[in-house]
């Protein structure tokens, strides 16, 4: 079902019937992709028509390369599947030695793809062989894992640190105690060189050629589901934490708005544009709204 305001001017609502855990919009910004119990939805932006479903039960992180080509999902009995994002066909499905896959994440040139685990591991695979090329260990779960901007690193989170490989041998570079309680790849984000984590009742900034702390913003409720977003130009942080999606200013730390939903918040997502921000919540639906409204009119 969908709901469209008039010009597009007031929010867009796709409501796919089942429990949300990601959403995220495609490299061209013309599709959203939402993850729930039942696998991946292709949504098209400017309707909000369904494009394809694709099968991936209890699934709990979604991504999509950069070139648009490919797909991959976790869930939490341990599969990681992939699928080739034009034909929406499946092209490798394996099952991990974990309970759960936390988070997935492709290269900034869409040849590999790591996955985050249960089972204390982030596993790098290569897309065009399928081949496992790297495994990075961890002492506990590892609930998020990151290519930097350039795919020169890896980030990774656990309830108790953040780490910094590199991406090329795998050799451990930063280990920053940060204690990470968000689930399924939400409370992790790169911007240039630094690392921005939910820990502890704020946004925390890191340096991340040295783990060094630059910065933090206090934010309220945080829990499992909280999520941080950015533009591509980084001048505000997007934070979610139960039904609330918060916009801080980068450089003053100031609140520039927010936006209350009927629904707990699961994921949030930017469009490669910066002209949307899209919501999922455990009610089913996805809320595609303009961040530019909320922060403009606050400011006024």
């Amino acid at each position: 079902m969908l709901t469209v305001g008039q010009e597009h001017r007031d929010p867009m609502k796709i409501n796919i019937g089942d429990s949300l855990y990601a959403v995220t919009f495609s490299p061209n910004g013309e599709y959203i992709l939402s993850g729930s119990l039942d696998g991946v939805q292709v949504w098209r932006v400017e309707d909000g028509k369904q494009m394809a479903t694709m099968e991936a039960p209890y699934l709990r992180c979604l991504a999509m390369s950069n070139d648009g080509e490919w797909i991959a999902a976790g869930t939490s009995p341990g599969d990681m599947h992939v699928w080739d994002a034009k034909t929406y066909k499946e092209v490798s499905s394996h099952r991990e030695d974990s309970d759960t896959i936390n988070g997935v994440d492709f290269s900034p040139d869409s040849t590999r793809l790591v996955s985050a685990s249960d089972n204390c591991t982030a596993i790098v695979w290569d897309i065009a062989t399928r081949e496992r090329v790297q495994t990075l260990r961890h002492e506990g779960s590892v609930l998020a894992a990151k290519y930097s901007p350039q795919g020169d690193q890896i980030a990774t989170a656990t309830r108790h640190s953040v780490r910094v490989f590199d991406s090329n041998d795998g050799r451990l570079l930063v280990d920053i105690k940060a204690a990470v309680t968000q689930w399924y790849n939400t409370g992790l984000v790169w911007f240039n060189n630094h690392l921005l984590v939910v820990s502890e009742g704020a946004v925390k900034q890191f340096e991340a050629s040295t783990g060094s702390a630059v910065s933090q913003w206090p934010v309220p409720d945080t829990n499992i589901y909280s999520c941080i977003a950015l533009p591509g130009h980084g001048e505000f942080i997007a934070y979610s934490a139960e039904r609330t999606v918060t916009f801080w200013d980068m450089t003053t730390h100031t609140q520039l708005g927010l936006i209350q939903h009927p629904q707990r918040i699961r994921s949030i997502a930017l469009s490669p544009d910066d002209l949307f921000i899209a919501t999922g919540g455990e009610d089913g639906k996805i809320i595609v709204e303009r961040p530019s409204r909320i922060i403009v009119s606050s400011m006024c």
